[in-house]
């Protein structure tokens, strides 16, 4: 026996499944029929879908699907290899499930489901987007911060070299402007008058005491007339 329960909705490859196509040939006025072969749609949710029914409760059923020749006459018959979405119920359909690398979703109820493997599987896939956008934004982050690093580097350099320029200024403005020369002249020695000096400067005295006389005369003598 080969046979699982499904417990996720499934499009399964079932040999009976076929959808019929009918048509008016346009030539001859008469009907066409045409049959394809298409996946069944099947999903354990759905009561319309049940292949089985509990013994006890009759408002409770489930889809038993199996491998040609192995299951019971109401199982539905499937080609290709189960799915997560199959629970085993017997042991050679359990040692077949083991051979792939996954457990299958237990039930239909709203915890087995979020613990499934598709389920999983879609919150790994999120949670890798997540992390891909995460080190994407890091990124840009990182390579702006990066930017402005280099421009406070460049502005500290010219403000270090703007610096330099100054002080070497301020420094060499003094040194550029001359310093106050002060001309300073030897004391005179101080000598005592000799006895010609001492005559001649009375001779000089006496005359420009004469010369001032004799003009004060004449302005009166003038104003006499």
């Amino acid at each position: 026996m080969a046979r699982w329960k499904l417990t996720e909705p499934h499009y399964l490859n079932v040999p009976s499944s076929r959808w019929e196509h009918t048509a008016v040939d346009s030539r001859t006025g008469k009907p066409t029929r045409k049959m394809y072969k298409v996946p069944m749609h099947l999903d354990p949710r759905v009561a319309d879908d049940w292949n089985f029914k509990y013994p006890n409760n009759e408002m409770d059923g489930e889809i038993r699907v199996c491998w040609e020749g192995k299951g019971m006459p109401d199982d539905i018959v499937f080609e290709g290899d189960p799915t997560p979405g199959m629970l085993p119920i017997d042991d050679e359909a359990k040692a077949i499930t083991a051979k792939f690398n996954w457990t299958p979703t237990q039930g239909i109820d709203e915890e087995s489901q979020r613990s499934g493997f598709f389920a999983r599987l879609g919150d790994e896939m999120i949670n890798q987007l997540t992390d891909l956008r995460a080190a994407a934004v890091q990124q840009q982050q990182a390579h702006g911060v990066d930017k402005v690093l280099e421009a406070m580097a460049a502005m500290m350099e010219q403000n270090r070299q703007l610096m330099q320029l100054l002080m070497g200024k301020v420094t060499a403005a003094p040194a550029a402007e001359p310093e106050p020369i002060i001309a300073e002249e030897e004391p005179l020695e101080d000598l005592e008058p000799t006895e010609e000096e001492l005559a001649a400067s009375a001779r000089a005295a006496a005359e420009k005491e004469a010369a001032s006389v004799a003009k004060a005369k004449a302005h009166v003598s003038g104003r006499r007339l």
